[in-house]
């Protein structure tokens, strides 16, 4: 049978769509962490809890794209997935891959508030929380999952938060802004969010909506997918929840 030959399918497309156009409203986002961080500037020792479980989360999310590769048969949604993996390696330029670029903005705002030299692989010494543990086994759970569609469902949630989170995030940033006491040094510190905020992840959100529709041919298959969604939504909300706990454990 060819292509043409092949019975038309249902587009799920509009349904994903609607299911995270009011993300913003999940515990995942609306939250007392985010409130906490984008209220006012912070301890040099709160932001090292947050520099510490927010890397320790993070360096993975490249590894969460890659196994999303690995574990979708649609050859379609697989080649959403691979732009997204491209993008998180820095479209081929290691020095652009958005790892390097997260350990760079970390240290130097560590640094600063420090008064001293401050790397992100000695704060990484450190213990994580058992919140963050949680969250990153469960993640890799997810995305490891021999279910194509709770992996497309995880990615799904997992880049339609990194948006929001990301803005919530560098908004916050700004209440270090004099820090930096040239205008131009704040803002080229800052590319990290720039990135992710003015492309990267904007294309992420459209690539997972399509990946997402994709593995649902049926409302069962759309059920399954939704599945994946809310676990990785409350995973992330635990996750904040436990950092917020933690920043406030430090005044």
């Amino acid at each position: 049978m060819t292509l043409a030959e092949q019975p038309t399918r249902t587009d799920f497309t509009g349904r994903v769509a609607a299911v995270v156009a009011d993300i913003d409203t999940a515990a995942a986002i609306d939250n007392d962490f985010y409130r906490l961080w984008m209220g006012g500037p912070l301890t040099y020792r709160q932001v090292r809890v947050f520099a510490r479980e927010y890397f320790a989360r993070t360096r993975f999310t490249a590894v969460m794209v890659a196994l999303s590769v690995l574990n979708t048969t649609d050859l379609a949604a697989r080649v959403e997935c691979v732009k997204n993996l491209y993008s998180e390696y820095g479209n081929g330029n290691v020095e652009k891959a958005h790892p390097v670029l997260l350990e760079s903005f970390l240290g130097d705002l560590l640094s600063r508030l420090a008064g001293r030299p401050v790397t992100v692989a000695e704060v990484a010494l450190e213990p994580e929380l058992p919140s963050t543990a949680a969250f990153s086994t469960g993640q890799r759970e997810l995305f490891s999952a021999d279910d194509e569609r709770v992996v497309q469902g995880a990615l799904l949630a997992q880049e339609h938060l990194a948006f929001a989170m990301l803005t919530r995030l560098y908004e916050g940033v700004r209440n270090y802004k004099p820090l930096w006491p040239r205008e131009d040094d704040f803002h080229e510190a800052c590319e990290y969010f720039y990135v992710h905020i003015g492309e990267a992840e904007k294309e992420h959100k459209r690539e997972a909506v399509i990946s997402a529709a994709r593995v649902c041919r049926t409302e069962d298959d759309f059920a399954v997918v939704l599945c994946g969604y809310d676990r990785f939504l409350a995973l992330t909300a635990g996750y904040w929840r436990g950092v917020h706990d933690a920043i406030v454990a430090q005044e």
